[in-house]
């Protein structure tokens, strides 16, 4: 069953293909990833773009025109009603519920000059060109309901069936209240928008408004009026949007707020262009979010750094932070070159946020990167590299799985080489060097698959021998083995690997590697006091 598996398991490509800016891309096969130089399609802002399971780019959209995997203009891939302006992410690109081979992109339309505006989408099906894929004829454009004012950013998230998808934007101003809204998309099309009202009002926004999602669907965070954050929870059966508390940014209000969670959802990242007259300001700050009370989170409230540039943040399958570069100092220019969070996960500072991280060859980065569809993911945890002791697996998966498969990699355990429990143990044969594999099959029957090579060292062993008599007053070396790696302690409280004794006693030792593997021996010597024999009479003849 295994083997059968491990040939039809998703490769989890999806998110592999990068393209951005001024016709660059990262390939996030390799680690590092790649700098892309092919693509054809430049833009200003946010981009959207496909790969299938195996990572090979599918197709890629600025918000006006699409490009396929050749990197020249799709077939009917041309006038989108589409954005891809200053920090703006208005376009989206999402699968089919049903059909493997069609996609929705979602365009935000804000052209005042001919008089477009509101949600759109255009339907693409890879069986055309040659699979090449192209655009439906008459189903480009097409106006979606209740989406007729919304503003210049979309993101989706899976639902929590983990088939449908949510597809979620702010309301332009129309009310006195801001208001989410959350579209259903399903095997029956895209559903009227879930209406919820946040609780900052119109009067406090102004300028482009954005938000994140965490990648578990729980947690939304709005920004408002450059300066003010709302903290929301989201519920991913019903599309709700709960506003929780704001937080607000110290002066200076700030030009321009871009938001991004780590991974877990556990970190906020915010890049801010703080305001006022050049020289402008740029701050990297994070933020818990996983803290609930709003005085915690704003307490929490940590500058990473003072930057050189301000960037618009992404999330990559890495589960590194990457930030675009752009410095308005007198005049407007990006770098090409782009910025890394590498852990983004750890608090403050220790986050290991590094500017121009990355060369993009002479290529800028301008303002905008790809986003995504909550991603399947499947990695393992554990922990103990010791032979014959237990080593505790643990999947790190989402969403969370139906079953699990183990492959230790030890065949020479025997039946103990294979396991479905959800958090399994196994004592390796020996020492090396094994290649464990978790199969994953999630609740929608698709599988995923991780690898890890983990190193089992070898458990020391020290070994005193037999117990012993010996006569008084002789002396006796207790040796557990000399290695200058490990380190020892006897019941006597010495601590190096040989001692001399000569007192009747149990002596022990314990030896532990640099990996905390321990071996133990004991040994009893029992010391036969002394006696001084008579004197014997000597006869004479």
């Amino acid at each position: 069953m295994i083997l059968f598996l491990a040939k039809g398991v998703n490769a989890q490509g999806e998110w592999n293909n990068w393209y951005f800016g001024e016709y660059v891309g990262l390939n996030f096969q390799s680690n590092p990833p790649a700098i892309l130089l092919d693509g054809g399609l430049g833009a200003e802002g946010g981009t959207a773009v496909i790969s299938d399971s195996s990572g090979q780019l599918l197709f890629y959209s600025n918000g006006y025109s699409i490009f396929n995997r050749n990197h020249t203009l799709m077939l009917n891939g041309g006038g989108l009603y589409g954005g891809s302006g200053l920090f703006m992410h208005c376009v989206y690109t999402t699968p089919f519920i049903e059909d493997t081979n069609k996609y929705y992109v979602f365009t935000i339309a804000l052209n005042p000059f001919a008089g477009i505006y509101g949600l759109f989408y255009t339907v693409v099906d890879m069986r055309l060109d040659n699979g090449l894929g192209g655009v439906v004829t008459g189903q480009k454009n097409i106006p979606v309901p209740g989406g007729n004012i919304v503003k210049s950013v979309i993101f989706g998230i899976r639902h929590t069936n983990k088939r449908n998808f949510w597809l979620i934007t702010q309301e332009y101003v129309s009310t006195n209240v801001n208001r989410y809204l959350v579209f259903l998309v399903d095997k029956n099309g895209i559903h009227p928008p879930v209406i919820s009202n946040s609780s900052v009002l119109v009067a406090e926004a102004s300028g482009n408004s954005h938000f994140a999602i965490s990648q578990s669907g729980t947690k939304l965070i709005g920004q408002y009026g450059k300066k003010i954050l709302e903290n929301c929870s989201f519920n991913a059966s019903t599309g709700v949007v709960t506003p929780l508390f704001t937080f607000s940014f110290p002066e200076p209000a700030g030009l321009e707020l871009t938001l991004c969670f780590s991974w877990s959802g556990n970190k906020l990242y915010v890049s801010q262009w703080a305001s006022g007259l050049p020289p402008y300001k740029y701050y990297l700050y994070q933020l818990d979010a996983s803290l609930t009370d709003s005085a915690a989170f704003a307490e929490s409230l940590v500058q990473v750094s003072k930057c050189n540039y301000f960037g618009v943040l992404a999330l990559g399958k890495d589960a590194k932070i990457y930030m675009t570069e752009r410095n308005d100092d007198g005049f407007m220019h990006h770098n090409d070159s782009i910025s890394v969070i590498r852990n983004p996960e750890l608090p403050g500072k220790f986050c290991n946020f590094e500017e121009s991280a990355m060369s993009l060859q002479g290529r800028e980065c301008r303002d905008g990167l790809p986003r995504f569809l909550q991603r399947y993911f499947a990695y393992i945890n554990h922990a103990g590299y010791c032979q014959g002791m237990p080593v505790t697996f643990e999947p790190n998966t989402w969403p969370p799985p139906d079953s699990l498969w183990w492959d230790f990699g030890d065949p020479a355990s025997g039946t103990a080489n294979f396991s479905n429990d959800s958090t399994p143990e196994h004592i390796f044969s020996s020492a090396g060097t094994f290649t464990v594999q978790m199969i994953v099959r999630h609740i929608d029957m698709r599988y995923d698959t991780a690898t890890v090579n983990i190193t089992i060292e070898p458990q020391p062993s020290p070994n005193l021998g037999p117990d012993r008599t010996v006569c008084e007053n002789q002396t006796v070396i207790l040796d557990a083995g000399f290695n200058p790696q490990w380190t020892y302690l006897w019941s006597t409280g010495a601590t190096t690997s040989s001692i001399a004794v000569s007192n009747s006693g149990t002596y022990g030792v314990t030896v532990t590697s640099p990996n905390g593997c321990t071996g133990s021996d004991t040994v009893v010597l029992s010391i036969l006091p002394g006696s001084t024999p008579l004197p014997k009479q000597i006869r004479h003849n």
